[in-house]
């Protein structure tokens, strides 16, 4: 269990220390905020609005899931989504054809990054930390585009659903440590879901920052958890000579 945290250096129990090596981030709701979006489909394609809340629904029941290959992952969503080989066919064709581009097109059109995220990556990188990215979706790099963010500003990225995998698996924290090159007690994941990010850290024994989304009143006194402008505070205060 982390204990007291300054400047870099996390203060374990029974006074064992660690350097903090590393910074990982999710994605959607963590770099941006995914309310604007989910408006913006739901208006742009009001028709679609049963079955996007359906494959939201079925997205977030396989959490944690590690069936090993992304062909094997995206059956197992089909087979939630409906028990017809002709229904699956046409989720199949509704989430490539409708679904993803709709996404991307939304984030272009009503999303921006949250205020200060490029340049806190930056200074989190000048500070000598390594950044990484763990994302449950693929299409990651034209995602970060589309926010304004280079791909390049992540020395790490790993798109879990392309394992066959979703967080919070054991084995997406095993990945992710080994693609940061360090243990990760000597971690800490930023994100906003606690039924994936934050279960996803204590799978890897990272230290974790959970973003609350303007309007959410969930996780309000725990410290782990803090709107977006406090928790770059925080992030920034970790470099800070």
């Amino acid at each position: 269990m982390v204990g007291l945290l300054a400047r870099g250096v996390l203060i374990e129990a029974g006074g064992v220390t660690t350097k903090l090596r590393g910074v990982v981030f999710d994605l959607d709701g963590t770099l941006y905020d995914k309310g604007p979006l989910e408006r913006w489909m739901i208006r742009r394609a009001p028709l679609s609005a049963l079955r996007l809340y359906r494959y939201t629904k079925t997205r977030t029941s396989l959490a944690g899931i590690d069936v090993g290959s992304w062909a094997a992952l995206e059956a197992e969503t089909l087979r939630r989504l409906s028990r017809g080989a002709s229904a699956q066919e046409r989720w199949r064709g509704w989430i490539a054809e409708t679904y993803d581009p709709l996404v991307l097109a939304g984030m272009r059109a009503a999303t921006r990054a949250y205020e200060g995220v490029i340049p806190l990556l930056a200074r989190l990188r000048a500070g000598g930390l390594r950044i990484g990215l763990v994302s449950d979706y693929r299409g990651v790099e034209a995602r970060l585009e589309a926010l304004g963010i280079d791909p390049g500003c992540f020395d790490f990225c790993l798109v879990t659903e392309s394992e066959g995998l979703m967080k919070p698996a054991p084995r997406a924290a095993a990945l992710t440590c080994a693609g940061m090159g360090a243990p990760g007690a000597a971690l800490l994941m930023v994100g906003d879901r606690e039924f994936a990010d934050q279960r996803f850290a204590a799978a890897g024994g990272m230290e974790f920052l959970g973003i609350r989304g303007p309007g959410r009143r969930d996780h309000r006194g725990d410290p782990r958890w803090a709107p977006w402008e406090e928790a770059r505070a925080r992030l920034l205060a970790r470099v800070s000579a």
